[in-house]
């Protein structure tokens, strides 16, 4: 089974590298509070292909995200939380995310489907 910390830098990976914007995009085609497997949602990202096979096989949980609204954040308006979740380990990681910096910065020809 894949470890915490493997868990940790994967989650990390998927909300500050650019080039896992339709790892976000997808999520955020989303409704607030609705769960969905990151393999899912990062299925054509290839550079990630090596860490999402990690994630699969004999007895290994299922990491899945959602994310919240967050409007009252310190830094302003635009964020909200990005919450992974792995029942099988009870373990979990947050990240404080500005959706609004995000979407402004997408290009509508990269646009994605969810």
């Amino acid at each position: 089974m894949i470890g915490e910390d493997s868990l940790a830098d994967i989650t990390a990976d998927l909300v500050e590298h650019a080039e896992n914007h339709s790892f976000l995009e997808r999520l955020f085609a989303l409704e607030p509070g609705v769960w969905e497997e990151v393999a899912i949602l990062c299925r054509d990202v290839t550079h990630l292909k090596d860490q999402m096979a990690s994630l699969k096989g004999p007895g290994q949980g299922v990491l899945r995200v959602t994310w919240l609204d967050y409007p009252r954040s310190a830094h302003g308006k635009g964020y909200c939380l990005i919450v992974f979740f792995m029942e099988e380990l009870h373990w979990s990681n947050v990240a404080l995310y500005n959706k609004a910096r995000f979407r402004q910065k997408l290009p509508q020809s990269t646009r994605v489907t969810p």
